[in-house]
């Protein structure tokens, strides 16, 4: 993986997966993982907890405070959520969303 998931790599990936919560979790935490080479974060994401790691970092950087409670519904992605469907694709919704707020923090961050 490198730049190339962060600009369109993830979103190929999501589309193949939108019905799967698990699998949108995953890619996220690939995305993140991917994320913190840009930003300077020597730091593997392989679970939740990592990826709050490079969450936080760029709250610090781009003041989008918003990221947490995103980042914090797709967690809840990463196991079976014992909710009404509809719940379900919300929060994939918002997973989504979250996302693409981390790739255009991310890409924005990039030199020119």
């Amino acid at each position: 993986m490198s730049i190339e998931y962060v600009k369109d790599g993830f979103r190929t990936e999501l589309m193949a997966n939108t019905s799967n919560p698990i699998k949108v979790h995953e890619i996220c935490l690939r995305l993140l993982s991917e994320v913190a080479k840009i930003i300077g974060i020597n730091h593997v994401v392989n679970s939740t907890e990592d990826g709050w790691v490079v969450i936080n970092r760029l709250i610090e950087l781009s003041n989008e405070f918003v990221l947490a409670r995103f980042y914090a519904e797709n967690s809840c992605l990463s196991e079976k959520l014992p909710v009404n469907e509809l719940v379900v694709d919300m929060m994939i919704r918002d997973s989504v969303t979250c996302m693409e707020k981390i790739r255009s923090i991310a890409l924005g961050l990039l030199p020119a």
